[in-house]
């Protein structure tokens, strides 16, 4: 599968994930840490429940200026690979 980026079309990478740290609060909701190829860590990611199923939010941060959060790390995930990492969260919790 090819993505077209900056006007070059780039193959895409398969990245393996772990899930370092995954904890459930008592209202439900779940934190967890992710590990990105053995080389990139992200901390504080979460799991929501969302319309359209469950979704991955990253970590933000408040600018106490104008109230909005603004992401402070991401990357981009396809369906698949946000299936697997939600997988493993639950796995972990498990």
């Amino acid at each position: 599968m090819e993505s077209k980026r900056f006007g070059k079309k780039t193959e895409k990478k398969e990245h393996s994930f772990q899930v370092t740290r995954a904890h459930q609060f008592t209202d439900g909701q779940v934190s967890f840490n992710l590990c990105i190829d053995g080389d990139i860590f992200m901390y504080g990611l979460r799991v929501y429940e969302g319309e359209k199923g469950p979704f991955i939010s990253f970590p933000a941060r408040k600018d106490p200026k104008d109230g909005k959060y603004w992401n402070h790390c991401m990357i981009k995930l396809d369906e698949e690979q946000t299936e697997t990492i939600i997988r493993l969260v639950e796995e972990r919790l498990a």
